[in-house]
């Protein structure tokens, strides 16, 4: 599946990172058995630089502890100069007491996004702290908050690849595009999808995507 023609100033993304497991205790909390993962050479060759507004786009990349200089190294091959990072401080699903993930040196509580940039975005606020804590919810799935960071901070038209969920005024993009949407028809799985905010005429909600098949 091609990237989609479209000029943004915000991508937000989640790549599929590859993680290798070490025993078969943890292959049921590798993002494997949940979502197909891509090769690093296949993910830094996706064209993103073709997405962003010439004059000037943020990269917002999240990435694991141990997937950080792969990260860094991702949003370079793309294109966009690494400019700042910030952290969600993971709690349990119940909000109660800090989240006790996976890891083989440090058991995760944490999740970083990295800030990249190209040409000159326009900042519209810089009054926005680098952390965010919620609770966890579904594997991989990111907390609402930091679309709406996004959204204070910069300027519109904005797009999330290897999203999971669509969302008003961004456009989603990849093979999981409507997995958490609460009103996501199942007859959908296994076809391309394209659903249109009908509150807008122009594409602002745009979701294209495969349910279930492998991103190509």
């Amino acid at each position: 599946m091609s990237l989609p023609e479209y000029q943004a100033r915000v991508i937000m993304c989640d790549p599929p990172w590859h993680f290798v497991n070490y025993s078969e205790k943890g292959e049921q909390k590798n993002p494997t058995a949940h979502y197909d993962c891509m090769p690093l050479d296949d993910i830094q060759a996706l064209p993103v630089l073709e997405l962003a507004d010439p004059t000037g786009c943020a990269l917002v990349m999240w990435a694991t502890g141990p997937m950080l200089p792969q990260a860094i190294d991702t949003m370079t091959c793309w294109g966009f100069k690494f400019v700042s990072a910030g952290a969600w401080a993971k709690q349990s699903s119940t909000g109660k007491k800090w989240a006790f993930g996976t890891g083989y040196v440090y058991r995760s509580a944490a999740e970083f996004w990295l800030l990249g940039c190209v040409g000159k975005p326009k900042f519209r606020s810089r009054s926005i702290r680098n952390l965010i804590v919620s609770p966890v919810r579904e594997h991989s799935r990111k907390p609402e908050m930091m679309r709406a960071m996004c959204e204070k901070q910069f300027d519109g038209p904005r797009i999330e690849l290897f999203a999971r969920e669509s969302a008003p005024g961004w456009m989603s993009w990849g093979n999981q595009a409507t997995k958490f949407d609460i009103d996501a028809d199942p007859a959908l799985a296994g076809s391309a999808v394209l659903a249109r905010d009908p509150a807008r005429s122009s594409p602002a909600h745009d979701v294209i995507g495969n349910v279930s098949g492998a991103l190509l």
